[in-house]
């Protein structure tokens, strides 16, 4: 695959993505209520019902680290799943410009869902891998993903 002896990973991570996508959709027990959510959308209501279940508050900039996505694109999410009435942004007493990121009562079974099945998900994918070989694939991700950091302009990050 690709030449000089590149085994041409990026295009692998992207083929890896395609089939979780389809892996999910095809193994989703409740994809009616996914109809009018993105996969991104349910990936982080999974996330956040996690988090709630381990009593940890949740705030954008979590979002942003825990996902690896800008401020602004954490943003437009949680705005649009604010209007879907899936999540409420709530004040904190100790910074009045910080807002705790909480799941609605109608979101909180469907986030219990999501959290399960991408359980399942995470099962499939490390199915036949030892605890040694799943740490150092995670090593080896984890330094693909600071390569790319290190490579990141300052003016196309969002700085909190």
């Amino acid at each position: 695959m690709g030449g000089n002896g590149s085994q041409n990973i990026a295009m692998r991570f992207r083929m890896i993505n395609n089939a979780v996508r389809r892996y999910m959709d095809h193994n989703s027990e409740f994809k009616a209520e996914l109809e009018n959510m993105t996969c991104s959308n349910g990936w982080i209501i999974g996330h956040l019902c996690h988090m709630e279940d381990l009593g940890q508050d949740v705030y954008q900039r979590d979002f942003e680290n825990d996902f690896g996505i800008t401020r602004s694109t954490v943003s437009k999410v949680l705005k649009l799943l604010e209007k879907k009435g899936m999540i409420e942004r709530v004040s904190v007493s100790h910074d009045g410009r910080m807002k705790r990121i909480v799941l609605t009562e109608r979101s909180r079974e469907f986030g219990r869902k999501m959290h399960d099945e991408l359980a399942q998900t995470e099962t499939q994918l490390t199915k036949g891998f030892s605890d040694a070989e799943l740490k150092t694939l995670c090593g080896f991700l984890d330094r693909i993903q600071k390569n790319l950091e290190q490579n990141d302009k300052p003016e196309r990050r969002d700085n909190i």
